[in-house]
């Protein structure tokens, strides 16, 4: 009789931890959904990371989670979100003071399941062993976090004590889950949000400026330019089959991508190229005198004729030239210089406009 209430009292024990489980993870998941509407509403994943280490917080001070982060070749270790006290193990610029050999170990694995450590055994958390012993800590369920292309990027740590764990188990397991599948979703929103903006300002084939992204940036060096008494030159880029009407020329995508790169290595990081169409571009540079503008037009021809036999042999370049403070405004300067590239024969070339004429080259400017 002794043993049957003995099982009983231990079933019953049982059933009131089950219960306060199941109590603990609707109350978690309540806060994940939470968590999931504010981050379609543009939580950002710090904010996020603070909420969830928050949130179990709230639930049982004796938890204590963490986020920690890591470069794709398992370096620069930082701490992204925790509890307070696990903030005395990091640097004030948030680097862990001392990496766990484990987490390194697990960077380099393909195994992307929860993974239990027992901290007062492994060596691997030697530095650690103050904090720990300190807060009573002796385990730890340690779960990767995974990029889009599933390379790991952090960690989830929610650590605890062997007693918490060995009953509580399911439960902690089924929230680090939780909290693993929320943090990808916000890798993947912030990626998505990078790539829409992306979208909005660069041209999808050469990654060049669009054309409204490249008149805001290019008014900007004009004011700038204004302020500092700078010279600047706008060239106008049109690529055609000979045709000079510049009207149904079909041009490949590999001549318009190959002449793309020409013209970023003919300028400066600083300096400005954009796609206005498919066969019209553009580039705002900074220049000192009037003939810098015409060295660069010549390497961009010059570099072209070196690719020539990437690109297909009836593709032409035609470059036209207008200069600030001659023009005042991007408006003129960029009507200037599409009617010079227009005043060019069939073949590569470029022309200048200066004050209303048209010049083959800078040494023509001063010719009056």
């Amino acid at each position: 009789m002794d043993k049957l209430h003995e099982r009983i009292s231990t079933l019953e024990n049982e059933i009131s931890i089950l219960k306060k489980q199941k109590l603990d993870f609707e109350e978690i998941q309540a806060h994940c959904n939470q968590m999931m509407l504010q981050l379609t509403q543009g939580m950002s994943q710090i904010d996020l990371f603070n909420e969830m280490v928050r949130v179990f917080q709230k639930e049982d001070p004796s938890y204590h989670l963490c986020f920690v982060s890591c470069d794709q070749e398992g370096g620069n270790w930082r701490l992204d979100a925790g509890s307070n006290i696990v903030n005395e193990l990091v640097t004030p610029n948030k680097a862990l003071i001392s990496v766990p050999t484990e987490l390194c170990y697990l960077q380099s694995e393909v195994d992307h399941g929860i993974h239990e450590a027992d901290l007062h055994v492994s060596n691997g958390w030697k530095v650690w062993q103050p904090w720990l012993r300190h807060n009573g800590l002796d385990r730890c369920l340690l779960k990767p976090i995974l990029s889009p292309n599933e390379l790991i990027i952090g960690f989830v740590i929610l650590f605890t004590k062997a007693s918490y764990l060995s009953n509580e188990r399911y439960a902690l397991e089924l929230m680090v889950n939780s909290l693993c599948r929320l943090t990808f979703m916000s890798i993947v929103r912030c990626q998505i949000e990078e790539e829409l903006l992306n979208a909005s300002y660069e041209d999808a084939l050469t990654g060049l400026l669009l054309e409204r992204r490249f008149i805001s940036s290019f008014s900007i060096m004009i004011k700038d330019a204004r302020r500092y008494f700078q010279r600047l030159a706008l060239i106008s880029v049109n690529i055609h089959n000979g045709d000079m009407s510049w009207e149904n020329n079909d041009i490949e995508d590999s001549d318009i991508l190959e002449i793309a790169n020409v013209m970023r290595s003919a300028i400066r990081e600083n300096d400005l190229i954009g796609r206005f169409g498919q066969n019209e571009f553009a580039m705002g540079i900074r220049i000192r005198n009037l003939e810098d503008a015409e060295t660069v037009a010549l390497k961009l021809l010059n570099q072209i004729d070196v690719s020539c036999s990437n690109i297909s042999s009836n593709t032409r370049v035609a470059l036209g030239i207008s200069f600030y403070p001659e023009h005042s405004n991007y408006e003129s300067m960029f009507l200037a210089a599409v009617t010079a590239a227009k005043k060019n024969v069939a073949e590569n070339g470029f022309k200048i406009e200066y004050h209303g004429r048209y010049c083959d080259s800078s040494a023509d400017l001063y010719d009056f």
